[in-house]
């Protein structure tokens, strides 16, 4: 059976179990109806895949395609323009989007806007495949999303806002940071995404798959999250599914959906569940 399943459930019993309330303080998210979004909480939470099989729940439907399209709306396109969830019809990001179809200066415009790095310019993205491929024993292959100068150009903050890149024997490890993950419904996007991430590069640079491994500083259930995980907990898991990614892409920008297939994924039925904006 999926080991994504085992890991999954094992972090959200602990939160269930051991997760700290917020309802003695006033909290920014809230529900549709106008109501806060409590949640329970742990501090400091980390799991790790040895990505020896795809890091994906089979005990509901993961919207696989969606989060690889929002990886490549990061990663790929690099821009903060909605334009490309629209024309492939990833609601994502909806509740997050300004009057001009974007989220301000956060994820991909991030990811996309110049920088200058020995006196030349480049981007995040870039500027990792090249050093992951000429300085492998570099121990400074970080990319990161949090611009304190800004902050308060951006729609939302980002949660996942950190990622180390490591090779290691011929490996290529994946270490990412995230400030604030939502359980429920954020966690299974971010973990698969990330792995899909890990591969394309890894695929590029043309390094083994090493480790991934996902820290998480606010580990949340919102309170009305709890009842549908516990349902979903009870579910027997099925084995996890193969990832084929075209052989033929060796330029990084070169990727689109059409270049990956999740062969064999059999999986319960989605588990609703509200989003807290």
């Amino acid at each position: 059976m999926a080991k994504a399943d085992d890991i999954y459930k094992e972090l959200v019993t602990d939160v269930l179990e051991n997760g700290e309330r917020d309802r003695d303080q006033k909290v920014r998210t809230v529900w549709a109806d106008g109501s806060p979004a409590y949640t329970r909480s742990l501090i400091c939470k980390q799991v790790r895949f040895d990505n020896s099989e795809v890091p994906i729940l089979t005990t509901k439907r993961v919207a696989w395609r969606s989060a690889i399209h929002e990886m490549l709306w990061f990663y790929v396109q690099r821009t903060s323009n909605c334009g490309y969830l629209d024309r492939h019809n990833v609601k994502l990001w909806k509740e997050w989007t300004n009057e001009d179809n974007n989220i301000g200066k956060a994820y991909g415009y991030q990811l996309g806007k110049p920088i200058r790095i020995g006196g030349r310019l480049t981007n995040q993205v870039h500027n990792l495949i090249e050093q992951l491929i000429h300085s492998p024993a570099s121990r400074r292959h970080v990319i990161s999303l949090w611009d304190i100068d800004e902050l308060d150009e951006m729609e939302l903050y980002p949660c996942v806002w950190n990622n180390q890149w490591l090779v290691k024997q011929g490996k290529l490890h994946l270490i990412v940071s995230a400030r604030s993950n939502d359980i429920g419904l954020g966690h299974p996007l971010n973990i698969f995404q990330y792995y899909v991430l890990q591969r394309m590069i890894a695929q590029v640079t043309g390094y083994e798959l090493g480790s991934l491994t996902f820290n998480i500083n606010d580990a949340h259930i919102y309170e009305r999250h709890m009842e549908p995980l516990r349902t979903q907990l009870e579910r027997a898991p099925y084995p996890a599914p193969e990832l084929w990614i075209n052989p033929e892409i060796k330029r990084f920008d070169d990727f689109t959906i059409d270049d990956f297939r999740l062969v064999g994924y059999q999986y319960h039925p989605s588990v609703k569940m509200e989003i807290a904006i």
